[in-house]
């Protein structure tokens, strides 16, 4: 049983790590003509862009909150629905291989981090996404709406954890980048992209068994592509975050090799409207790293928007909140000090070598 485990965890492990292998331009067509590519003249359209679309290597439902309550103070959640396809589906049956779900869940404290993960096949019926209404889920987890997200209910659990939470929002997503169209590298490298960055949430979690009740503020990001990355790519550095004033950013570094990271995001006025971010008028320092087991994690930002007087000092809540999954990386709530006070989530990946 054991060596059965063990063949099955390198088996996605090596299906997980070919998703966001990045795809060489010269070898895309001889690869295979299945996989579609992120478009600039693609035109978002809802509900329908709520749902699954066909024949892009990866997409994801993604939502996070930053919450608080009377005894655990500041808190946060992740929940993330991942598609991964692999190759053209020959055949719809259950043991389909060409595709697959798979999922994280995670709740953070200042003292404490639980995650876990899960997987189903494609075809199985124990994973999926619909509309009318809206539900994407796995196993027992799943995140369900009307179909215009105006609300959202999350339930997940865990190992020692667990939460049911609900979303409402009175404003239309944002569409990232260029009308969702929205570039990852020098090389044109993109995906198409949209966010709901103003839910008010409440409900309850649950941790160790104590349930509380908690309330704040929500985060939902869609995307999808078949070339996230570039060969000279290794990983990225995003931010949300939710400023006092009521604006929001949206803001990431996709960082390469050479050094000459790629920067993006977006700046989100309290009424709705977005002004896009580049590396001419935004700036991202890291500050401070600490050493982890599985190398060094930056722990303190600087962002700088000269032109709005904007300069804020970015600090995780729990800098242990590292998610130790199939591919590694740290997902956590931060802290947003400076010229505005706010919250906000921060992932990082790329940090971890797969062979140490």
């Amino acid at each position: 049983m054991l060596l059965v485990s063990k063949l099955i965890s390198n088996l996605l492990l090596t299906i997980t790590v070919l998703i966001f292998t990045p795809i060489n331009p010269i070898e895309a067509d001889t690869q295979s003509e299945y996989f579609k590519r992120a478009v600039s003249d693609y035109q978002l359209k809802f509900p329908k862009d709520h749902g699954e679309h066909k024949n892009f290597k990866v997409e994801w439902w993604y939502v996070t909150a930053n919450l608080s309550s009377e005894s655990l103070g500041q808190l946060g959640i992740q929940w993330t629905l991942f598609k991964n396809e692999l190759a053209a589906i020959n055949k719809e049956t259950p043991w389909d291989l060409s595709s697959f779900w798979m999922a994280h869940s995670a709740i953070t404290t200042e003292e404490q981090h639980f995650f876990e993960e899960r997987f189903a096949r494609r075809n199985m019926g124990l994973a999926g996404v619909t509309l009318s209404p809206f539900k994407a889920w796995i196993d027992n987890w799943s995140a369900s709406g009307d179909n215009e997200l105006a609300k959202l209910k999350i339930k997940s659990n865990g190992k020692n954890f667990s939460y049911k939470l609900e979303f409402e929002t009175q404003f239309s997503p944002i569409l990232q980048g260029k009308n969702g169209f929205s570039v990852k590298s020098a090389a044109g490298n993109a995906s198409h992209y949209y966010s709901q960055p103003f839910y008010s949430v409440k409900g309850w979690v649950e941790i160790n068994g104590i349930k509380e009740k908690v309330k704040g503020q929500g985060w939902l990001d869609r995307e999808w592509s078949s070339d996230l990355l570039n060969e000279n790519q290794i990983g990225w550095d995003w931010f949300s975050i939710h400023l006092e004033s009521g604006n929001k950013i949206m803001l990431f570094q996709v960082r390469e090799r050479d050094g000459n990271n790629f920067v993006s995001g977006s700046w989100i006025n309290k009424d709705g409207a977005k002004e896009v971010l580049s590396e001419q008028t935004v700036r991202i320092k890291k500050l401070k790293s600490k050493s982890y087991v599985w190398g060094e994690i930056p722990i303190k930002w600087q962002i700088s928007i000269p032109e709005k007087a904007i300069f804020l000092i970015i600090t995780p809540l729990n800098e242990n909140s590292f998610m130790d999954t199939l591919i590694p990386y740290w997902e956590g709530p931060v802290k947003v000090a400076g010229s505005d006070k706010g919250v906000g989530y921060l992932e990082m990946t790329g940090y971890k070598n797969y062979g140490s």
